[in-house]
């Protein structure tokens, strides 16, 4: 499993992180976003349509819809791969294994004992981690093979910055390992899908649980999107959607993607309050919790409320307070790339869709791991819109 988690930039430390990350700045750049802009259109779209078979229904969990589109969206965006003909994507076995593999590396982290193999597999862990791992690898190995047999380019075109072309590049020039290359692409696709599913997910379940502010978003919508059904959302056209932006970072305000960032001090650190942290010290950063402190967020931070992002609320608040894609230099590499993505999905179901739940905020009960994700998924009705 050290293919997947332990070879790329998520685990990377010090220079050899800082070199890793230059290199890999640039397929995040503004550019290569913006023609990814297309794929984002065209499997949205299909998101959208697929969603008419569940309109009227009495309650459907959508984070299944979301996951598949989100697992389709991040290998055509970082692998340059549409795995939708794949058979183990089909039977939903490869999105299971990716769902499942962190929550097993988490468990053996917190267990030492399971590093032992006779224990791990008195309990089935190492047949179990060995059955989910062998089903991404096959993936990746395929992938991988695919580009080694294809002609070397030295093209300029936008398409040599993507994650797989940039990995690979890097693997013929000697600068890492098939192993770090190999590693450094699961890594990206791990860091987009599941995160990008989960907040669309938080986001609908959150709007159909205060219908006043999805009436708001809506109508924002309609004024950028007059005509509605099958409309492209340009770059331009996710700078006007204000209030949608207000929606987003509500959402990821209340339920963080990454509920903790793990840091390690180089040196000694005094923080504000006297105390002495030494170095070498881990230190997990919490960003739920800070993302709820009354103190910075008011008596109501416990509260969806998307006002309290709109620019004459948030001007004078702390730099620090909201942290989503965490801060500082070791921040999320493809932030940009979820908010493109985020938006897109988000103006797109919203505007042909109106939905409601049963489900009480007060009710929702959270679930750390690597990932945020809730105990109990409301289950949402949808409607289709006629204007």
């Amino acid at each position: 499993m050290e293919s997947i988690f332990g070879r790329g930039m998520l685990t990377l430390e010090d220079t050899a992180w800082a070199e890793r990350r230059k290199c890999m700045n640039v397929s995040f750049g503004q550019n290569v976003l913006l023609s990814f802009i297309p794929i984002f259109n065209s499997e949205t779209k299909t998101l959208v349509t697929e969603m008419e078979t569940i309109v009227d229904q009495d309650g459907t969990d959508i984070l299944p819809y979301l996951f598949r589109w989100a697992f389709l969206v991040a290998h055509k965006t970082t692998l340059d791969t549409d795995v939708k003909d794949e058979t183990n994507f089909k039977n939903n076995s490869l999105i299971e294994s990716w769902n499942l593999l962190p929550f097993y590396m988490i468990l053996k982290m917190l267990v030492p004992i399971l590093h032992n193999k006779i224990i791990s597999k008195i309990f089935g862990l190492e047949k179990k981690t060995t059955k989910l791992f062998s089903r991404v690898d096959a993936l990746m190995d395929k992938i991988i093979a695919s580009k080694l047999n294809s002609q070397s380019e030295s093209s300029t075109d936008l398409s040599s910055n993507i994650v797989i072309n940039r990995v690979m590049e890097l693997y013929r020039n000697g600068k890492i390992t098939l192993d770090e290359a190999k590693g450094e692409s699961w890594n990206m696709v791990l860091a987009a899908f599941e995160t990008t599913a989960l907040t669309v997910n938080h986001a609908l379940i959150l709007l159909a649980m205060f219908p006043q502010y999805q009436e708001l978003v809506f109508r924002e919508l309609q004024e950028v999107f007059p005509s509605g059904e099958d409309f492209e959302v340009e770059y331009s056209d996710l700078q006007k959607l204000v209030y949608l932006d207000c929606v987003l970072n509500e959402t990821l305000r209340l339920i963080p993607t990454t509920p903790v960032s793990p840091r390690e001090t180089k040196e000694d650190v005094r923080l504000s309050n006297g105390v002495l942290v030494p170095k070498g010290v881990i230190l997990a950063i919490d960003i739920f919790n800070i993302h709820r402190n009354k103190d910075i967020w008011g008596h109501d931070a416990d509260t969806f409320d998307p006002n309290r992002f709109l620019p004459e609320n948030s001007r004078q608040r702390h730099p620090f307070a909201f942290i989503p894609f965490a801060k500082g230099k070791r921040n999320c590499i493809g932030w940009r790339y979820a908010q493109i993505t985020l938006k897109i999905a988000l103006a797109k179901i919203i505007r042909n869709y109106s939905f409601s739940t049963s489900f009480r905020y007060e009710d929702l009960t959270f679930v750390d791991n690597i990932v945020m994700k809730l105990d109990k998924t409301p289950l949402l009705n949808f409607k289709r819109r006629t204007t």
